[in-house]
């Protein structure tokens, strides 16, 4: 189990159960650490493999103000390990869509229309 020691910026951590909506498996940079007015101590994450999902608003790749009890949840990994697993979760590459003219830009011709200079 990781301790409030271990937490020190630029720290690779992974989600090993999952919760507050987020699945097992993400990873996670330690972004930020502090105290909060009250003196409670908190760190925050920001995700490296957060799934895209189908929401139509955007999605932060933070996460919530953790606190010391949300350790247990949380494991050390290495640079290395991250690499891996990020090769391995990375969805397979969409073909790209071939792009269209806008509407204002496409010619509609009516069958009766005759043109004032001939093409080609």
């Amino acid at each position: 189990m990781l301790a409030r020691s271990d937490i020190v910026k630029d720290t690779y951590l992974r989600l090993t159960t999952a919760r507050l909506g987020y699945s097992a498996g993400l990873i996670g940079t330690v972004y930020t650490i502090g105290s909060d007015w009250s003196g409670n101590w908190y760190f925050q994450l920001r995700w490296l493999n957060r799934p895209a999902g189908t929401r139509s608003r955007p999605v932060s790749e933070w996460s919530l103000s953790l606190r010391e009890r949300d350790l247990s949840d949380f494991e050390q990994i290495t640079w290395e390990q991250v690499q891996e697993l990020l090769k391995e979760s990375r969805p397979p590459s969409k073909p790209r869509k071939t792009r269209r003219l806008p509407g204002a830009w496409r010619v509609k011709r009516h069958p009766n229309q005759l043109r004032l200079f001939e093409e080609g």
